[in-house]
């Protein structure tokens, strides 16, 4: 029965022709640094061993693009090694970074599957990032007995409940595989253009995304098809209300629908400041992360979108509320 219902869904997913913010976008769209990334990095570029990609906020490795095997860079006081393998075409990674300050290690399982683990000798510090393929994002680190969590949908989302720290542990290592564009560039650029976006009545309401979901329940097939093209339709607006409904009480064929819906929405190209604001804007927990980093105009304009859209408006003293520290 279970295989049924997700085969029903991908039958009438294939039928519906939508567009969405998902389609590749226009080259002038792209991040800025992304423009003309360094071809000299003999690990992680155009020309390397593995190209990465940032994807809705999340990295992944870009599957066409790898070279299987195993290279070693070795110096007094420097060392790294990668070792990639792939199953059918999808690669997956092992990465080593050594030196007297920092040691990283970077695994990436079916080039979605991403941990990265920082140790600092000196500190005593030690931090791990574990992304799956779906869900949220966990973020760990841990001083000896205190230790800290934070989760986000995106590394986005995880970078500003701690940026400092974030950067210290792991921004020049997504600098680089990222061909020279930092996490902090591509958030700033992203807050820019959600900004911006604000005054732009087409972005779906939570009520209008609530009754889509519940018509997907409906026992009419064409009604329940019906509801998911609006969905589509509606593009990555819809993704972080989804997301949340996925942990309410649904019955197997909403389940089934929205993730596929999700997946649907799922581009395979390079995000860009349009696309991550569009994402975002409808997203309550970074509106509550990014809340310290508005002024006061900024704030009134947010206001009224979160308003317009049906979630809950930001308050002056909103802080970000994931952080958990806690001794083991």
């Amino acid at each position: 029965m279970k295989w049924r219902l997700l085969l029903a869904v991908v039958l009438d997913l294939s039928i519906l022709d939508v567009a969405s913010f998902a389609q590749r976008p226009p080259d002038e769209e792209r991040l800025s640094s992304l423009q003309g990334p360094p071809q000299d990095d003999k690990l992680f570029s155009e020309g390397g061993v593995v190209r990465f990609q940032l994807i809705q906020g999340r990295l992944g490795l870009d599957a066409p693009r790898h070279r299987k095997g195993a290279e070693e860079i070795r110096s007094e006081h420097h060392f790294e090694s990668i070792s990639v393998t792939a199953e059918r075409g999808v690669p997956s990674l092992h990465y080593i970074c050594k030196h007297s300050d920092q040691q990283l290690t970077l695994s990436v399982e079916h080039a979605s599957h991403v941990r990265i683990e920082s140790w600092r000798p000196r500190t005593a510090e030690r931090s791990l990032i574990d992304q799956p393929e779906f869900g949220s994002i966990a973020w760990t680190i841990e001083r000896g007995q205190i230790v800290e969590h934070y989760s986000g949908s995106t590394l986005l989302h995880v970078r500003l409940q701690n940026s400092a720290l974030f950067d210290m542990h792991y921004g020049e290592l997504i600098e680089r595989v990222l061909c020279g564009s930092s996490l902090e560039e591509i958030s700033n650029q992203a807050q820019q253009t959600v900004m911006t976006r604000l005054a732009d009545r087409s972005v779906p309401t939570t009520l209008d995304i609530d009754q889509c979901v519940a018509e997907l329940r409906s026992p009419s097939r064409a009604s329940r098809m019906l509801a998911q093209q609006q969905l589509l339709s509606w593009g990555t607006p819809v993704v972080p209300v989804l997301q949340q409904l996925l942990s309410t009480d649904l019955d197997p064929e909403q389940v089934a629908r929205i993730k596929a819906t999700l997946r649907a929405l799922r581009p395979l190209v390079e995000d860009t400041p349009r696309s991550l604001a569009m994402l975002l804007l409808n997203d309550q927990q970074y509106w509550t992360f990014i809340t310290p980093r508005l002024d006061s105009e900024a704030r009134l304009a947010a206001n009224e979108h979160l308003s317009h859209v049906g979630l809950p408006t930001l308050e002056r003293s909103n802080q970000p509320a994931a952080r958990v520290a806690k001794r083991e």
